[in-house]
C-alpha cells in the first residue's frame, strides 16, 4: 500500500465552491439584516427625541401664555383679624357656620325635667 493523498474530484470541488458561495451569501444577508435593524432603531430614537422636543416646546409656550399669579395686597394680620376665623364651606353655603344655630336642633325650653326617670 502506498500512502497517497486523496485528491478531491471535480464534482466535489464544485459542491464545496457552491456551499462556500452559499455561506458567503448568508453572511452578507445577515449583515444587511443587522444594518437594517440598527438603522430602524436609530430612526425610532430620533423620532422619539423629536416628539419629546415638540411636547416640551408646547409646554413652554403654554406656561408663557398664563397670566402671572395673583398676589394679595391686603396684609394677612389686618384683614382677617376683624372678620374672625374663616369658614370656606359656610361662606359657600354648604354647611352652617359655627355661630349660627339651627332652630330645629335647639332643645325644647318646656323640657326641664330629665326624661330618663319615671315621673313622680
Amino acid at each position: 500500500m502506498t500512502s497517497q493523498q486523496q485528491q478531491p474530484t471535480p464534482g466535489a470541488r464544485i459542491a464545496s465552491a457552491e456551499s462556500l458561495a452559499q455561506k458567503v451569501e448568508q453572511r452578507r444577508q445577515d449583515g444587511l439584516h443587522r444594518v437594517q435593524i440598527g438603522l430602524t432603531g436609530i430612526a425610532g430614537v430620533i423620532l422619539l427625541v423629536g416628539l419629546a422636543n415638540i411636547v416640551i416646546d408646547k409646554a413652554r409656550l403654554d406656561a408663557r401664555s398664563l397670566p402671572p399669579p395673583v398676589v394679595s395686597t391686603i396684609p394677612q394680620g389686618e384683614g382677617n383679624a376683624a372678620s374672625g376665623p374663616r369658614e370656606p364651606l359656610a361662606e359657600l353655603g354648604v354647611t352652617p357656620s359655627a355661630d349660627q344655630v339651627v332652630p330645629d336642633l335647639q332643645p325644647d325650653p318646656g323640657l326641664n325635667k330629665p326624661m330618663d326617670r319615671d315621673p313622680q
